[in-house]
């Protein structure tokens, strides 16, 4: 049964993991090796950093997307000032292009509503396809900036888009 919930303190690790892993099949070839070497070197203080936020309350959410007990999806915003975020969202690939991404769109938009926010930014590498789907959302382009990964610059653009708007 595949589901979306809030992330368990012991559901971390698997969480981490789901992440990198992600987060290597959509930038590999587009950053240099050593992006994926360090994030791997920092897992276990990744985890410790998420651990003290979700025990706390505080402005991130982390949410997974469960196929029974094994996570395949891992979604983060954040809440600054009344100011929503998407800060990742990462889907296994062989359960992307099956609406699961927008389900958990869907959930983080619940979230910013109870919290009564109406628009979210979100930032995406100008060289990946998910810029695709904001701009099939109605996302409103920003602005494109120039950030610094490991010493190399790359392009990301930032669309904001409204609570809501076009999920279908």
């Amino acid at each position: 049964m595949i589901r979306i919930k809030p992330l368990e303190r012991r559901m971390v690790p698997q969480f981490v993991l789901v992440h990198l892993s992600c987060f290597k099949e959509t930038y590999w070839g587009i950053y240099p090796e050593e992006v994926f070497e360090v994030r791997e070197q920092k897992k276990t203080e990744r985890m410790e950093h998420i651990m003290k936020r979700i025990e706390v309350p505080s402005n991130y959410f982390y949410y997974a997307l469960y196929d029974d007990f094994t996570i395949i999806g891992i979604l983060i915003f954040s809440i600054i000032k009344g100011v929503g975020v998407l800060d990742a969202i990462y889907l296994k690939k062989n359960y992307q292009r099956r609406g699961y991404g927008t389900s958990m769109i869907r959930e983080m938009e619940k979230v910013f509503q109870s919290h009564g926010v109406w628009e979210y930014s979100v930032f995406v590498s100008s060289l990946i396809s998910a810029n695709d789907f904001f701009v099939k959302k109605h996302g409103v382009f920003r602005v494109e900036d120039e950030i610094s990964i490991h010493g190399k610059d790359y392009m990301e653009k930032e669309y904001v888009v409204k609570v809501g708007d076009n999920l279908e």
